[in-house]
């Protein structure tokens, strides 16, 4: 299926537990950091944004309530940001692995994109952490979130199999990457809500994946909806997402046998 077998499969659920474990291997607390670093982060939004600035959606009743359409928008973006960071330097990061073993090596990508999982979880978890205690109780809709995960997460294989190609021949990539993603946050109705931006940018937001895959979490969470310009947006999602599989893991087969001679 999306060309690996369960072999490959059981690669990609190894080096997954490898990737998370060496990330935290030599620190103290070791993969407590894991749930941490998100918690606090976002511990200090709740803190600014919904005890000091008291900001407020328009309509709401308490400062809590923008406190969750953040973090129901940020925290996906938090995934997506980490794993296509992961994805670039997947090859690189490998390289002993790839010199002295025999395996497919499309699963790199895909194994270093699945560590973003757990920060996407934790974020969830405060989240309906938050959502109970604003008094805003996730309900039904709820069940299209599985749905938008998977998507989110098929579309952002196809982008690490550039991404994770791509920079082992130009290492600037990951560079020049944490402020590319930086701008795209900035440029989504993340941190704010889609009527606040200029027209030309509310215009490109209803083409942009990263905007309608946070939608995915949004109205579900906080407006307690799945509307049908949702789903059809989603069904965009899937179509363009499914070009960037297929189409980049072409790309990365045919120069996948030049990387241990660049690497």
């Amino acid at each position: 299926m999306l060309g690996f077998d369960s072999t490959d499969y059981r690669m990609i659920y190894n080096f997954f537990k490898i990737n998370l474990k060496d990330r935290y291997m030599a620190s103290t607390l070791g993969g407590v950091w894991a749930i941490l670093n998100p918690v606090i982060m976002l511990g200090i939004f709740t803190f600014i944004f919904g005890f000091v600035y008291r900001a407020k959606l328009p309509g709401a009743t308490t400062t809590l309530s923008y406190v969750v359409w953040l973090i129901s928008g940020y925290g996906p973006w938090l995934a997506i940001s980490e794993g296509l960071l992961n994805a670039s330097s997947a090859i690189i990061s490998n390289s002993g692995v790839l010199k002295n073993m025999a395996f497919k090596t499309e699963i790199l990508p895909i194994s270093s994109i699945l560590v973003s999982i757990v920060p996407l979880m934790v974020s969830l978890g405060f989240l309906v952490f938050v959502m109970i205690f604003a008094g805003n109780l996730p309900t039904w809709h709820v069940v299209l979130l599985p749905l938008v995960i998977a998507l989110m997460y098929f579309f952002m294989f196809g982008i690490g199999f550039f991404l994770s190609a791509v920079t082992v021949f130009l290492r600037d990539v990951g560079i020049v990457l944490p402020n590319l993603l930086m701008i795209v946050l900035f440029l989504s109705p993340i941190f704010y809500t889609l009527e606040t931006m200029p027209k030309p940018i509310q215009l490109a937001s209803i083409m942009n994946p990263f905007y309608i895959l946070t939608e995915g979490f949004r109205q579900p969470l906080v407006y307690h909806t799945i509307t049908a310009n949702l789903l059809y947006s989603l069904l965009y999602v899937f179509v363009l997402a499914t070009i960037l599989y297929f189409f980049g893991l072409s790309r990365f087969k045919k120069v996948k046998g030049y990387f241990t001679s660049v690497i």
